[in-house]
């Protein structure tokens, strides 16, 4: 166990930066930063309904079902969520994911959206911008480059730069105006009105006969989705850990009293409670409890993986700094968070690794539960 956490910990001391600890974070149902507030640092925000209206100098990392985003960013912003709009100044990049997102902000660098419906107005974006989503239209100035992948896009507004489209319907409204290129991939040719122009060439291919030679921008948009991934995992294991921290706290001591008895305790659980769930299925009286097993088996794996983050942070903060107890609070939990995601790019030995601190958790929930239904005797 020892040599896992250190092989673990030498990992975070490479790749988590010493500024970990000097964040600003906030979370609960409702987490907002007032008009009147200015933070000097990097922001990290996650709750049900999110509002910033201050001013952040450093980057902000938010998380939500609604986000609501009317003050100034200095650096970067990224948000995953329902329903996101962002009206305020942008100093540098954006890169959003959610359900519907209306971005009505100037913003100094580049954007990357992914969405189910995506509206761009405002005073436009001195960058590149990269869109994937059901329903896009672009009403802003974009003085980059455009790579969209879509369902049905409007275009409105001047493009500085080059435009690629990949996707069912494109539609160029009468105050497009393309300073470079337009080359798109669709079901039929774009719809163009009266008005718009296309300064450089124009290059059309039916979806059938694009299926080769080009560079779709899936890939970025799916590392958004995986950036929301990692921001549901941290509000989730913030929320376990900070409104439940007595449990949190007991379930660390459990994990790293007997670690390897917890690991086997936690492997059996994974082994034993479906095996046994599908055998009750034989029975018309045992259905009942087979479903309940199952129900009970996918909770556990479920909980499992957002109290790893607790006891990952927890025993590696306590490695790191040395001290002389296992801490719980946001700073352990947002590292442990880190270290996870690290975890799950290193191929084998990271997979093994996060496997065995999942186990270990499941282990020490499994012997907490187990110690409640006894005293219940």
């Amino acid at each position: 166990m020892k040599s896992v956490t250190r092989t673990v910990l030498i990992v975070a001391m490479v790749l988590v930066p010493a500024t970990l600890f000097a964040l600003e974070l906030r979370v609960g149902e409702q987490p907002s930063i007032s008009s009147g507030e200015r933070i000097e640092g990097d922001t990290y925000i996650a709750g049900g309904s999110v509002q910033s209206s201050g001013i952040i100098e450093g980057d902000l990392i938010v998380a939500g079902g609604s986000i609501l985003i009317n003050g100034s960013v200095l650096a970067d912003i990224i948000a995953v969520g329902g329903n996101i709009t962002i009206l305020g100044t942008v100093g540098d990049d954006v890169r959003v994911a959610g359900g519907n997102i209306i971005i009505s902000a100037p913003i100094g660098g580049d954007l990357v959206v992914g969405g189910g419906q995506v509206q761009i107005t405002g005073a436009g974006v001195d960058g590149d911008l990269l869109v994937g989503g059901g329903v896009v239209h672009i009403d802003a100035p974009i003085k980059g480059n455009i790579h969209i992948g879509g369902g049905e896009i409007f275009l409105n507004a001047p493009v500085t730069g080059n435009v690629e489209f990949n996707g069912d319907k494109l539609t160029l409204g009468k105050s497009a105006n393309i300073g470079g290129d337009l080359t798109y991939r669709a079901k039929k040719e774009a719809v163009i009105e009266e008005g718009a122009v296309v300064q450089g060439g124009t290059k059309y291919e039916s979806w059938e006969n694009a299926r080769e030679g080009y560079k779709s921008p899936l890939p970025v948009i799916l590392s958004i989705f995986v950036l929301g991934k990692f921001f549901a995992l941290l509000v989730c294991s913030l929320l376990l850990g900070l409104f439940f921290r007595r449990y949190a706290n007991e379930l660390v001591q459990k994990a790293v009293a007997q670690p390897l008895l917890e690991i086997g305790r936690g492997f059996v659980t994974l082994i034993v409670l479906p095996v046994a769930s599908m055998l009750l299925f034989v029975t018309l009286v045992g259905i009942p409890l087979g479903i309940l097993g199952m129900v009970s088996f996918i909770g556990a794996i479920v909980f499992s993986l957002i109290a790893v983050p607790i006891v990952l942070g927890s025993v590696a903060q306590k490695w790191i700094f040395k001290g002389d107890h296992y801490e719980v609070s946001w700073k352990t939990i947002l590292l442990g968070a880190v270290l996870y995601a690290i975890l799950g790019v290193v191929p084998f030995v990271g997979w093994i690794i996060a496997c065995g601190f999942m186990l270990l958790t499941l282990g020490a929930a499994v012997n907490i539960k187990w110690g409640l239904v006894r005293t219940w005797r």
